[in-house]
């Protein structure tokens, strides 16, 4: 009687732990979730509506790709209610004038809402950062019918 009684209230432990740790981890992966294709809003190297990134992330680590021809890789991290993450990207060789040199790229997210800064150093060695805002694209199905 004993033994059942102990392993009654060690099976509702378990269950409550695991309910508490299932809760605590699908709100921490929603929490700054990088992963998805976003529409730049502003970018203060100039407008560019149509230009999109995608995020793939895995773990810590992202790969960050541009439809407008820069890719990047980078290690998420957070503080207090803000996700950030820190790499180093490169320019496609396709992508004309821009440096053919890494950069560093900083991001952090908030609020559904996405930062982008490259740094670059200029031809005369100078530090150069750009600031692009981000949106999250809604997601849509392919519907072959």
């Amino acid at each position: 009687m004993l033994v059942e009684i102990c392993l009654r209230y060690a099976l509702r432990l378990l269950l409550f732990i695991s309910t508490v740790f299932l809760t605590s981890q699908q709100a921490r992966s929603e929490e700054g979730d990088f992963t998805g294709q976003w529409k730049q809003t502003y970018s203060d190297a100039g407008s560019c509506e149509e230009c999109l990134v995608g995020i793939v992330r895995q773990g810590r680590l992202m790969t960050i790709s541009s439809n407008s021809g820069w890719s990047a890789t980078a290690e998420t991290s957070s503080n207090g209610n803000v996700s950030y993450a820190e790499g180093t990207g490169h320019w496609n060789a396709y992508a004309g004038e821009h440096n053919p040199k890494a950069f560093s790229v900083f991001l952090a997210i908030r609020d559904n809402r996405l930062m982008i800064i490259m740094g670059t150093e200029g031809k005369d060695r100078s530090k150069q950062k750009t600031k692009m805002l981000f949106e999250r694209r809604p997601e849509f199905s392919y519907d072959r019918t």
